[in-house]
């Protein structure tokens, strides 16, 4: 523990008490959540009482109750110390071809992380996202680059952190000329190891019987828990973009201009 003293020392006698972390070499204050790291960009802590010392792996659990639902937890052992995330998908009443997916935070009547619509090419109506209460366009928070000679997709997220002054970019990188359909998430455009904050493992099993259901996985490292709104935010979005089907491409041209109202 370290003491440092305020100010002049022979005018005032308050102190501030800083308290050095180990595990990721910062101090904090004492009774204070806010990181003295050095860095500006390091995000404020949300959820988090501690980090975990290894990558967890979180599964995709589907539930038929409410329909159209899903939870993202870490294992049984583990969901008292670490988020779940509840999310459900309804219509969009007014465009019935448009689905609005809502994300919450530990239960179906948790925290509001955000919501999203994917809008069908062609509509007037524009993809949006919510984020922590903040709407806009899709295409403001999201790049799709797809590498031409090397294969592959790059997705960039950018989303602004709750002070505003600079952006959180998150980097979901396809495995070129893979057969896997797996997804790498990485912080900033370094693709290494220390950079790195989750994976995302699409289940590709077929159901068979007597073999437990393969479920859609994601491992997420101890750094990655520092963004894990961000991560599941745009990963749902980044996964519903990678298996949508090309967008009503198959239907009459009458249909479409009925669709545009």
């Amino acid at each position: 523990m370290i003491i440092l003293t305020e100010g002049k020392a022979a005018e005032s006698e308050q102190s501030l008490t800083l308290t050095f972390s180990p595990e990721d070499g910062s101090l904090y204050e004492e009774g204070s959540s806010d990181i003295m790291s050095g860095s500006s960009s390091k995000p404020p802590p949300r959820y988090l009482e501690e980090h975990p010392r290894t990558q967890i792996t979180y599964d995709f659990m589907p539930q038929g109750n409410p329909a159209n639902s899903m939870i993202v937890c870490p294992p049984n052992f583990l969901r008292s110390q670490y988020p779940a995330y509840f999310i459900t998908v309804n219509m969009n009443v007014f465009t019935p071809f448009s689905y609005i997916t809502t994300v919450r935070r530990d239960s179906w009547d948790g925290e509001m992380v955000g919501d999203f619509e994917m809008a069908i090419s062609g509509l007037r109506k524009a993809s949006t996202i919510c984020f922590r209460g903040y709407e806009c366009p899709i295409e403001e928070v999201l790049e799709v680059t797809t590498k031409m000679f090397r294969g592959g997709t790059t997705y960039l997220w950018k989303s602004k952190r709750e002070t505003g002054l600079n952006t959180t970019d998150l980097y979901w990188e396809e495995a070129s000329f893979s057969s896997t359909s797996a997804l790498s998430c990485f912080l900033g455009k370094e693709k290494t190891v220390v950079n790195l904050l989750a994976k995302f493992m699409p289940s590709n099993l077929p159901r068979r019987p007597g073999r437990p259901i393969s479920l859609t996985r994601m491992d997420v490292t101890p750094k990655g828990h520092d963004y894990l709104d961000e991560v599941v935010m745009s990963m749902l979005i980044v996964e519903r973009m990678r298996t949508a089907p090309s967008a009503l491409k198959d239907l009459p041209t009458s249909m479409l201009k009925e669709l545009k109202f």
